[in-house]
């Protein structure tokens, strides 16, 4: 009897020490005020609007309408666990709609991480979440995750918050250059980055405040086509500070010749950061790359006037799918797990 009892203890500890914390989160059973619909996959789900709700998300950017905004996240966690990093609304368009006028946005939630040059606060009360929730995002059609600015804007969840970049509004002579936000306009970088920015080594100095470097985007460099650089995967938690490799900034630029393959600039104010003068700049990273969160739960949400299709669950659980693989897909661009160099992870479930 006794070896009975102490089998059962074994079986008991043992399944209680392998579930994972997230997977006894109770489903709440509220009321809501839209119909969701999850796919058998159990990656996508949707979330349906009256056509007039969902015209006025498209037209007016109600995205950006913090009133509705929180309603509708309050929605979804009436429906769904807290127990996501992030959440994704997708938009059921096979294209672009003309408005929004952007591909894809995020807005931050939360933020517990000190040195990248973010205030620590946590605004996820507001949306439904005790803590967890970091940051909401919209893609404007179905198959965004995969092919649009996914990558670029989970990036924006850790930077720039911090660098004085600059970029200009057009090519010419006789121009100035002005701040540019969250992106790294005229930065170098490991390679181009997410966010914008040169590839450092291209850099060419010709004296006299003139420069070339192969042709870059000041806010983005192409989408999910290319992995982070150093100094991103170094604000994500994802890399010491000791493997960002020096990088210079450009400000004050006073012209700009769009060439084949490279741009020709000159700038006044040339300022070099090395890891010493980065941290310097930041303050320390807390926590570091080896306590920081790496892996990541996201919740993904179709907004749409009409039930899906099966084409239009295809295609976005498709993405899901492909985001969220922790492996090298063979093509062109770059999941989550492989634009972090196998560092980071996200999975994503409903």
């Amino acid at each position: 009897m006794k070896k009975i009892i102490f089998y059962l203890l074994i079986i008991l500890i043992v399944f209680s020490c392998s579930k994972d914390e997230d997977e006894i989160l109770p489903y709440p059973d509220e009321d809501t005020l839209h119909e969701f619909e999850l796919h058998s996959n159990n990656r996508v789900s949707s979330l349906l609007m009256s056509s007039s709700e969902y015209n006025s998300w498209l037209n007016n950017n109600d995205f950006y309408n913090t009133e509705k905004r929180h309603a509708l996240f309050q929605d979804i966690y009436k429906k769904f666990p807290d127990k996501y990093d992030f959440i994704f609304l997708v938009l059921n368009e096979l294209d672009k709609p003309s408005s929004p006028s952007y591909y894809g946005s995020l807005i931050g939630v939360s933020n517990d991480v000190e040195g990248i040059g973010l205030n620590i606060y946590d605004n996820s009360a507001e949306y439904g979440s005790s803590g967890k929730l970091k940051a909401v995002m919209e893609l404007t059609a179905l198959e965004y995750l995969k092919y649009g600015p996914a990558l670029h804007e989970v990036a924006h969840n850790w930077a720039n918050f911090a660098l004085p970049t600059h970029s200009v509004d057009n090519a010419g002579s006789n121009i100035t250059s002005s701040l540019y936000g969250s992106h790294w306009g005229f930065t170098g970088g490991s390679t181009k980055g997410q966010l914008g920015g040169f590839k450092q080594s291209s850099l060419i100095e010709h004296g006299g405040n003139s420069y070339t470097v192969d042709a870059f985007g000041p806010n983005a460099n192409g989408g999910n086509s290319i992995p982070y650089n150093e100094l991103e995967l170094y604000l994500m938690g994802m890399l010491p500070l000791s493997s960002v490799t020096d990088f210079d900034m450009f400000t004050d630029i006073t012209s700009l010749a769009v060439n084949n393959n490279t741009f020709d600039f000159t700038a006044s104010t040339r300022t070099t950061y090395n890891p010493g003068s980065l941290e310097d700049f930041l303050g320390k990273r807390v926590p570091n790359n080896n306590n920081a969160q790496k892996n990541f739960k996201l919740l993904i949400v179709v907004l749409t006037d009409n039930p899906l299709t099966e084409d239009e669950w295809n295609r976005v659980d498709a993405t899901a799918e492909w985001f969220s693989k922790k492996e090298d897909d063979g093509s062109h661009l770059y999941n989550f797990w492989e634009a972090t160099g196998g560092v980071g992870s996200i999975t994503i479930e409903n």
